[in-house]
């Protein structure tokens, strides 16, 4: 349950990225993972980085977990909306 509640916090700082939501508001989740969505997703992993050391670890480590945790934070953003 951990992943689940840094993947709120996440959703919550890509959000305040307006550029990423409006690419996620007019494409597919396909194009808009094209987008600018990872690099704002990296960066809001990497800002957290102090208060959220051993979730960052399981993301930064594992390319599968970092995929599924980017379609959770994405699919939370997207509902969001």
């Amino acid at each position: 349950m951990d992943l689940i509640n840094y993947a709120h916090t996440i959703r919550d700082k890509v959000s305040e990225n307006r550029i990423v939501m409006d690419q996620i508001q007019n494409n597919s989740p396909e194009q808009a993972m094209l987008g600018d969505f990872p690099k704002a997703l990296d960066d809001a992993v990497m800002d957290s980085s102090e208060a959220h050391q051993k979730q960052m670890m399981q993301i930064l480590s594992n390319p599968e977990v970092a995929k599924g945790f980017a379609r959770v934070v994405f699919d939370l953003i997207r509902q969001a909306v």
